[in-house]
């Protein structure tokens, strides 16, 4: 195969998975996947009727025009979001590429070209937060290593065909049909090619791990832009809006599980990641409460429980989100971060919140109770005013619902204690969850539009995602006076066996209720007595049908997520996210045991070689000498001595040998050295001479160029001086006995050559 076949199409190949990695987050930018598929049709396209054929070049001044041109429509895709700045100064780029294609091609347009590519990669490395862009650029960066290597041998080409042809200096010739470099690429190429690549990883990775790094778990650009929004978890959701985000594949945290003892945790149920309550409806709509409580906010070290239970420590890495609230296991006991941002809870609801909302990513820490039917210490009960919009709902919708309500929880006690709303609430949650009249699905169909939505839905469609569920199971709720509200979050996520790591996604988002069931007096060792609000978790989601519904969102390359995630993971957790804690955990830590385990180990057998040495050599009396223990004594002493002077002299020898070099060496009575010497002397006659950076080698092909254009009496003998050092090479570095023959055929040339040498 022709090198510059090779070239360009390793090329076009680096280009086209620089778009990917420009455009790889697909949902956020809707015009993303035409731009790869663009990118490698005219990649083909340039590549047979361009580079081979040129069929379709374009003149210049026409690529400049139309270089122009793709400005109109950089300014059109800008005002039509500005918050898209980035990216479409991106697709700009692609533009420019592919008009770039069809242009006659010198090595300062394969340059222009690469720094297209490059700042794409750069580009989309900030504004993608796709699964797959890590193993993107990772392909990205071997291509470019193989690119870059080839390009430096067009490069030489050129240069040398310019040298051959006399062109003035910045003129590049275009490469001849003929093939530059016959038979470059065999098997030992790839070989050394793959080794170097390896190499240049494996190297640039350990400067990666072992370069210091500050101890930041936030890592915030600046620029809103940058970060996505979840729709569903704003101060005020549309009835069904949550389902927007329900087909999407993307990731929104990756959360590491692990008990009190550190050990990893698999979770064995799907677990509720809290995010958003919402507390009054209105017209299909949820409202949240105040997020500006007057309330102190309490600190993590102020809520822990007296009692010791079990725990769930998660340590949570948060994609950038434009919204200030965090997601965790509930019951809540500690959290925090390792940097000044730290999280804050808020004693109205009890959910988490971050300081800064700038959008980039957030990593944090919670430990929550095993139990996730224990009270949420640090919670305010509800003040008289939050616990009427508990209530509140329309008194229209009441009356539709209230009946319905009260058919489920007939006979069983209407009491406020904690037992008897436990037992309506649950009732309830069964009649929606396990009853089978009604189903789950993510296609919204209204049919009758002078209901409310959610009478709708219980009275007609009986089929909705889990918001209608939700809602429905509040205001059912509420009907019968038992106050409640909504929770926005996110339920399970796809484990990964290989990262030991949970995926939470977009499409896991779910909403599930809490039932207000009074106060419980909660005392701990640190703190008086006080008034915490008990809370009861309801799901009447049908979980069956949920989870067959997720398993369908991400198509055909669900199939591979578990191998997609394991490069997210390396992506996310050990180059974006490896802080110096991190850096810490993983390198310094293990090698500062390893030193002190390696210390100790050799400290205690310093003392057992001190000890011994003292129960051998330490004579109170000399006369003790004259022992079983002082012959051996003077016997190890004797040893000793002897072999540190048979040492000392060896290597005073080797160094004494390498002073007087080679031609000392008493190597050189044999025939090989002996010839070598002569050959050298012949040749040193006729000025001819081996410089000192020169091997013997190079200095005998040297010598057959002269040889062979001294004229016909020495040309037939040029291949002598190559027999001789290949003789030289087995006798000095070989240590081989020459054949009889061989020394015969070697001499009479020399004599051959000693003659032609004397003929002028």
């Amino acid at each position: 195969m022709k090198s510059q076949v090779v070239y360009r199409a390793s090329f076009y190949a680096m280009l086209a998975v620089a778009s990917m990695v420009l455009v790889g987050d697909w949902t956020a930018d809707r015009t993303g996947p035409a731009y790869p598929i663009l990118v490698v049709a005219a990649g083909i396209a340039a590549f047979f009727l361009v580079d081979r054929a040129r069929v379709l070049l374009l003149p210049r001044q026409l690529g400049d025009a139309l270089g122009v041109a793709t400005l109109a429509y950089f300014y059109y895709e800008y005002q039509s979001d500005e918050s898209e700045l980035t990216r479409a100064l991106g697709h700009w780029l692609i533009h420019l590429q592919i008009i770039k294609y069809f242009l006659a091609k010198t090595s300062r347009d394969d340059w222009v070209l690469f720094l297209l590519g490059l700042t794409q990669v750069l580009i989309g490395a900030v504004v993608n937060q796709s699964d797959q862009i890590g193993a993107w650029i990772f392909l990205w960066a071997m291509l470019a290593v193989w690119v870059l290597g080839q390009f430096f041998l067009q490069r030489e080409a050129r240069r040398a065909i310019a040298i051959a042809a006399d062109l003035a200096p910045g003129d590049e010739p275009a490469l001849s049909a003929a093939d530059c470099y016959p038979g470059l690429y065999d098997l030992r190429y790839a070989v050394d090619t793959v080794r170097v690549m390896i190499s240049t990883l494996a190297l640039g990775g350990l400067i990666f791990l072992a370069l210091p790094r500050q101890s930041s778990a936030v890592r915030s650009p600046s620029g809103a832009p940058l970060a996505r929004h979840l729709t569903g978890f704003d101060d005020e959701v549309k009835l069904g809006q949550l389902g927007e985000i329900l087909e999407n594949d993307s990731v929104v945290m990756t959360v590491e599980l692990s008990d009190s003892e550190g050990r990893t945790i698999n979770p064995d149920r799907e677990l509720l990641w809290r995010g958003a309550t919402l507390l009054r409806y209105e017209k299909t709509r949820w409202l949240r409460q105040s997020q500006r409580p007057t309330e102190t906010i309490e600190s993590a070290a102020t809520i822990r429980p007296g009692r010791i239970n079990r725990q769930i420590h998660q340590r949570i890495k948060l994609e950038p989100i434009d919204m200030s609230m965090l997601f965790a296991l509930r019951p809540i006991e500690s959290w925090g971060t390792r940097t000044a941002s730290a999280p804050s809870m808020n004693p109205l609801d009890g959910t988490l919140t971050r300081p800064d909302t700038r959008g980039g990513s957030y990593d944090y820490t919670v430990v929550s109770s095993a139990d996730p039917d224990a009270i949420q210490v640090g919670e305010a009960p509800p003040s008289f005013a939050r616990h009427e919009q508990m209530l509140s709902m329309h008194q229209k919708l009441k009356a539709a619902l209230r009946p319905i309500a009260l058919k489920v929880v007939a006979g069983l006690p209407e009491g406020k204690d904690r037992k008897s709303v436990a037992a309506r609430a649950h009732a309830l949650e069964s009649y929606l969850r396990d009853s089978g009249a009604f189903g789950y699905s993510l296609k919204m169909e209204i049919v009758d539009p002078n209901l409310d939505p959610v009478e709708d839905f219980l009275l007609n469609r009986r089929k909705g995602h889990c918001e209608y569920f939700a809602s429905a199971l509040a205001l059912m709720l509420r009907s019968i006076d038992i106050p409640s509200r909504i929770v926005n979050g996110f339920k399970g996520g796809d484990w990964n066996d290989i990262t030991q790591t949970l995926n939470v996604r977009q499409k896991h988002a779910h909403s599930w209720v809490e039932a207000y069931a009074g106060v419980e007096t909660f005392t701990s060792m640190d703190r008086p007595e006080k008034d915490v609000p008990v809370w009861i978790t309801l799901d009447p989601t049908p979980v069956d049908q949920r989870d067959q519904s997720i398993a369908q969102v991400g198509g055909v390359a669900g199939n591979f997520r578990s191998i997609t995630d394991v490069f997210r993971h390396i992506w996310v957790f050990y180059i974006v996210g490896y802080d110096g804690d991190r850096q810490n955990r993983i390198l310094y830590e293990p090698m500062r045991q390893l030193y002190q385990e390696m210390r100790r180990q050799y400290m205690r057998l310093g003392r057992f070689v001190r000890g011994l040495f003292a129960a051998l050599f330490h004579f109170r009396d000399p006369r003790a000498l004259i022992s079983v223990r002082g012959f051996f004594a003077s016997f190890t002493i004797l040893v000793a001595v002897l072999g540190l002077w048979v040492l000392g002299s060896w290597l005073v020898r080797r160094w004494l040998g390498w002073l007087r070099g080679p031609g000392s060496d008493a190597a050189s009575w044999s025939a090989g050295v002996v010839f070598y010497r002569r050959l050298a002397q012949m040749l040193a006659a006729c000025r001819l001479e081996r410089g000192q950076a020169e091997t013997q080698r190079e200095f005998a092909a040297r010598a057959a160029q002269f040889l062979s254009a001294r004229g016909p009496a020495t040309a037939p003998l040029a291949e002598t001086p190559r027999m001789v050092v290949d003789a030289f090479y087995s006798v000095w570095f070989g240590q081989l006995e020459l054949d009889p023959k061989a020394l015969e055929e070697l001499d009479l040339r020399l004599d051959q050559l000693e003659a032609a040498l004397k003929n002028p």
